[in-house]
């Protein structure tokens, strides 16, 4: 049965005179600490004293004050007392029973057994807020706790914002091929050379889980093993008219030798004709694939194949990426549309919804994927095509300058009317969905189908995070 108001001010009142009348002498106070063997004349005469201020019924006069202050309230109707300790409360709805014992199960020196520390020790709440729920708090250094794109773990888009919290705006870390080596065998390299500047790790937590390369590795088609040294290199130029799209240098991928006329790997009589280099592979999941109503390879084995393959954490405020490649083949014109069309492919794992089941992400408006029957392949000499496979014509509407100095324009008759030794995409450009803050492994591979000779290069560059997202993967010339 709860107390009324005038019943809970009664009992307050008393409860504060109990421990008053337990302190008085004769009560259990500390004054009555017992009898004593031996005692001096002093304390003897001190015990006298208190005994007899005890007699003088000091304590009892006390007790019966503060039972008359309680009574009068109105609330407390009677209080019994026995032998100096107050029993039993009478109220208006009833017996209250008092503990004699509560004083004493109170110890005295509660205060002193809280540390004085305590509040140092306990961080207050909200020390290190996420408010925005973006998995960056304001002790990760999360500078703009209020929105979920502005994190350590952001791209510094170019915004006029410091998106990544390093305490400067539109500084993005995408500038760090300056000395790379056209030799290098160093996969970071390859990163590098387009535009991959930062690196992270894959168990990063707080400040330090950053957007970049966890890893990069030079591989066959499907993902194992090693290419030849050879079938990559970084170069600066691709022939006479083709540089770079960002910054000093980008990559470039052979199944042959990576190499124009001039570059320290060419040898004449490729990339027609070719270089075998023993290296082979199966074909990635969902390969071989070709051109609708062209005919598949004849096997499931990438000849000569080269594989950058990149494992990279996306910026939190990142929702796609894209980079510009082209593609190069000297099975053009003769072997369009045959079983020996040699295959240009990015894959890409992620979470995010519209990727293709073999996941590649070049193709043309019709799902071809990079080759020479690829809708953008024309930059080639206007003629006839596919002579050695499914007859076809081209009329290369790009031209053939930007073949000069590649290897891939030399003169050739293949088809009948003069021609070339090959032809090209020239630069187009790839875009792809992602999920921000996610890993995502990024392969970029090129091989020969059916037979490792008559090679096919692709290069690339200027890899970028992008803010919009995608609904699907898409290929268009920039």
């Amino acid at each position: 049965m709860r107390l009324n108001g005038r019943l809970r001010l009664g009992l307050v009142l008393l409860a504060m005179a109990i421990p008053a009348i337990w302190l008085a002498p004769g009560c259990g106070a500390r004054t009555d600490l017992g009898d004593y063997e031996e005692e001096d004349e002093g304390d003897a005469g001190a015990d006298a004293d208190a005994q007899a201020d005890a007699d003088t019924g000091d304590s009892a006069d006390m007790q019966e004050d503060v039972v008359e202050d309680v009574i009068e309230d109105g609330v407390v109707e009677d209080v019994v007392v026995e032998d100096g300790v107050v029993e039993d409360v009478v109220v208006e709805d009833g017996m209250v029973d008092v503990v004699e014992d509560v004083p004493a199960d109170v110890p005295a020196d509660v205060p002193a057994d809280v540390p004085a520390d305590v509040p140092a020790d306990v961080p207050g709440d909200g020390a290190c807020a996420d408010a925005d729920g973006d998995g960056y708090t304001t002790c990760d250094n999360d500078c703009n706790d209020l929105n979920p794109l502005v994190n350590p773990g952001a791209f510094d888009f170019p915004n006029g914002a410091d998106d990544d919290c390093d305490g400067g705006a539109d500084n993005p870390f995408i500038a760090c091929g300056a000395g790379l080596q056209y030799t290098s065998q160093d996969p970071l390299d390859y990163a590098k050379a387009i535009e991959l500047c930062q690196t992270t790790t894959a168990g990063a937590t707080g400040a330090d889980k950053k957007w970049g390369v966890i890893s990069a590795e030079l591989r066959l088609a499907n993902g194992a093993g090693t290419p030849a040294p050879q079938s990559h290199s970084i170069i600066s130029a691709m022939g006479q008219v083709l540089g770079p799209r960002a910054n000093q240098n980008f990559v470039f991928l052979s199944s042959g030798l990576a190499a124009t006329p001039g570059q320290p790997y060419y040898q004449p009589g490729t990339p027609q004709g070719g270089t075998a280099h023993g290296t082979q592979s199966p074909v990635p999941p969902g390969f071989p694939t070709n051109k609708q109503g062209c005919p598949l390879p004849s096997s499931g084995t990438a000849f000569d194949p080269v594989n950058l393959k990149l494992t990279l954490r996306v910026p939190t405020n990142a929702a796609s990426f894209a980079f510009d490649h082209a593609f190069f083949s000297a099975e053009y014109p003769e072997y369009a549309c045959s079983a020996f069309n040699d295959l240009w492919v990015t894959l890409l794992n992620t979470g995010a919804p519209g990727i293709a089941n073999n996941k590649n992400v070049i193709f043309d408006n019709q799902g071809t994927p990079g080759s020479v029957n690829l809708n953008f392949f024309d930059r080639c000499v206007a003629g006839p095509t596919g002579c050695a496979g499914n007859p076809g014509f081209n009329f290369c509407a790009g031209g053939k300058t930007e073949l000069n100095g590649t290897g891939y324009g030399d003169p050739d008759v293949a088809c009948g009317p003069p021609s070339s030794i090959g032809g090209s995409s020239g630069w187009i450009t790839t875009a792809a969905p992602m999920l921000p803050g996610e890993t995502i492994t990024v392969q970029f591979i090129v091989w020969d189908s059916s037979d490792p000779i008559f090679d096919s290069a692709s290069i690339l560059d200027n890899f970028r995070w992008l803010e919009g997202a995608l609904p699907n993967p898409q290929t268009l010339r920039p």
